[in-house]
């Protein structure tokens, strides 16, 4: 049997998207949880075939690590979903002024900004998944909380203090991103999109960027997200992620703008994957 990494522990926002992305496929996979989602990209080819993370935020945007770790890793983005994310406090004390500590994902944090501002006392401790940060709430230590998935409510509703759904946003959902070693084969019957991140540009002069568009932009070529990151090598230096509609290898638009783009610029292909 497969397996695809998940962060971890059981009870996180990915475990539902490897549930939905397993019921979404039919495939037969057993699902394996990582701490951190450095380790998710590292267990890829070495203890699991596929790997689940979150990317990107309705409230937060994207998550800077993901596409850090995609910018590096020899992977093929598969697919993607999307899932509705709400959150919950829980305390260990009758009343919220007793609240000492809040245990609270570093990306849930500013999803429930508006939610952690009316507190002035209260230190946030920053945990690794939303299911760390209802473990060490578990621990019934008087004085601590979490911030939590708001489903959990619904299985387990004995905590000493709650109030539900403390989301900035009711519309707020993450969109992840399923990748493996291998690309998968194409589908006539499925509408495309593909991921690129332009690695550094060998002529670093002004108009750099517009020119890389233009390649696009003459073709037809919609463009759904592009967004920079640091290369961590010099001030001023950035990766460019860039989503676009269509299949590289099948739309010949894609890979001659591409093909253009990449006489002056290292270009990595992240994959192209199904439109949700």
């Amino acid at each position: 049997m497969n397996k695809i990494a998940t962060l971890g522990p059981a009870g996180t926002f990915s475990e539902l998207a490897t549930k939905k992305y397993i019921q979404k496929t039919n495939k037969n996979i057993e699902i394996a949880f990582y701490p951190t989602i450095t380790k998710i990209f590292k267990a890829i080819d070495e203890e699991c075939e596929l790997g689940i993370v979150p990317i990107e935020n309705t409230l937060d945007g994207y998550v800077q690590l993901v596409l850090d770790l995609l910018a590096q890793a020899n992977l093929q983005i598969i697919d993607e979903l999307v899932i509705p994310i709400q959150f919950s406090f829980v305390g260990n004390s009758l009343d919220i002024s007793d609240i000492k500590k809040v245990y609270a994902q570093f990306k849930t944090q500013g999803q429930c900004y508006n939610f952690l501002e009316q507190f002035n006392s209260i230190k946030v401790i920053t945990t690794e998944s939303n299911g760390e940060s209802f473990e060490k709430f578990k621990r019934g230590i008087i004085g601590e909380s979490a911030i939590i998935p708001q489903y959990i409510l619904n299985t387990e509703n004995t905590f000493p203090f709650t109030i539900e759904n403390i989301t900035d946003s009711k519309d707020n959902e993450t969109r992840f991103i399923i990748f493996s070693k291998n690309a998968e084969s194409y589908d006539v019957n499925k509408h495309y999109k593909t991921s690129i991140v332009i690695m550094d540009a060998v002529n670093n002069k002004p108009g750099v960027l517009s020119k890389i568009l233009d390649e696009f932009s003459s073709r037809n070529i919609n463009l759904t997200s592009i967004i920079s990151r640091p290369t961590k090598r010099a001030l001023g230096k950035y990766y460019f992620f860039i989503d676009l509609e269509g299949h590289y290898a099948i739309d010949k638009n894609i890979s001659q703008a591409i093909e253009i783009i990449s006489k002056n610029n290292i270009v990595k292909i992240l994959g192209s994957f199904p439109l949700i």
